[in-house]
């Protein structure tokens, strides 16, 4: 499978304990919201907090991907954000992160992680996702990609219906 990263790169100045500072003021969402980041974070926007819209999410950069997930057979074109491009934004200070979904689910991720570039779907075989289908956001692995990606460990981080991130 090939990975095919939109047209912003990205550094690989992200370690595993803290994540490159964000240079200007986030601004207000304007639409509905549908992510929040917390915890140890430079850049907010709202009581402590980074309120994002879909709008300020999709001016992060675009990266895309065609892989198989947990319960898919054949590989499926995932579209969104890099990951990276949103924790670089806020100016992530962390080790973890900790991603909610709307019915509770949690799973902690670590930012090594950040290495096999994971996105922050928004489509998927070009539909953009909604929550009767595991959106309007879902983190995606590149699974195909990487042999170690296809374990249960990782499987259980393809967080589907993200509306939370905490970097811890």
């Amino acid at each position: 499978m090939r990975l095919l990263i939109g047209s912003i790169f990205f550094t690989a100045a992200l370690s595993v304990s803290g994540l490159c500072h964000a240079a200007e003021p986030l601004p207000m969402p304007k639409g509905p919201v549908v992510l929040t980041v917390s915890g140890k974070i430079e850049q907010t926007n709202g009581g402590g907090v980074a309120l994002f819209d879909m709008a300020m999410l999709e001016a992060l950069g675009k990266a895309s991907f065609s892989t198989r997930w947990e319960l898919s057979e054949v590989p499926q074109l995932f579209e969104g954000v890099p990951l990276r491009a949103l924790l670089e934004r806020v100016g992530a200070q962390g080790k973890s992160l900790r991603a909610s979904a709307l019915n509770d689910y949690v799973a902690v991720i670590p930012t090594e992680d950040l290495k096999f570039e994971p996105i922050i779907a928004t489509k998927v075989e070009g539909r953009m996702l909604t929550i009767r289908d595991k959106g309007p956001l879902w983190i995606a692995y590149p699974r195909d990609l990487h042999k170690v990606l296809q374990d249960s460990r990782y499987d259980a981080r393809w967080v589907w219906q993200l509306n939370k991130l905490h970097v811890e």
